[in-house]
């Protein structure tokens, strides 16, 4: 069990690493690819946040919910808004 969540872990950063550099080189394309790329995150924040709400009343359900809100905005500040080259994750 240890070593398939090690597993999991590793392939989650690996998956965060290759979004957030495959978002940020769309970004550097074109500004209408750059709001796209800002409007999905703000998508996904706000169909995580109404998800959390709704199961407000259960913090052990939530939770997850709470973290990942967390790891979408680590994503945003990866692939919008570096300035000096590709997202390191």
């Amino acid at each position: 069990m240890e070593q398939e969540l090690k597993a999991l872990r590793a392939e989650t950063i690996a998956i965060q690493a290759v979004l957030t550099n495959v978002l940020f080189e769309l970004k550097l394309l074109d500004p209408v690819l750059a709001d796209m790329v800002s409007r999905s995150f703000d998508q996904a924040a706000t169909q995580i946040e109404n998800s959390a709400l709704q199961l407000a009343e259960d913090a052990a359900a939530s939770e997850p919910l709470v973290k990942a809100l967390s790891i979408v905005e680590d994503l945003r500040t990866a692939s919008l808004n570096r300035q000096d080259g590709p997202p390191r994750t």
